[in-house]
């Protein structure tokens, strides 16, 4: 059951848009997760065969998670920015 809102249609949009904007970023996020997981493995795999120090590739990979979560908040913003636009 749908509750009705007490609130104005402008506010119910903007709720809308923050839902949105959310799901994009967490979309963005866990997309780019997966992506540096799959390349942490394979580069673990690969170390693994070389027997070389795998702390560069910690670093590597703490990085690329630092800039998917820039790049996920990036893109909630951007959500939010357009969408006042109209």
């Amino acid at each position: 059951m749908k509750r009705r809102a007490m609130f104005s249609s402008r506010l119910e949009r903007r709720r809308q848009v923050h839902r949105f904007a959310r799901l994009v970023g967490v979309t963005v996020f866990v997309c780019g997760l997966v992506l540096v997981g799959v390349f942490a493995v394979q580069g673990l795999d690969f170390l693994g065969s070389a027997e070389a120090d795998r702390l560069p590739l910690g670093a590597v990979v703490l990085g690329a998670v630092g800039a998917v979560l820039a790049l996920s908040l990036m893109s909630y913003f951007a959500v939010r920015l357009f969408s006042r636009i109209d």
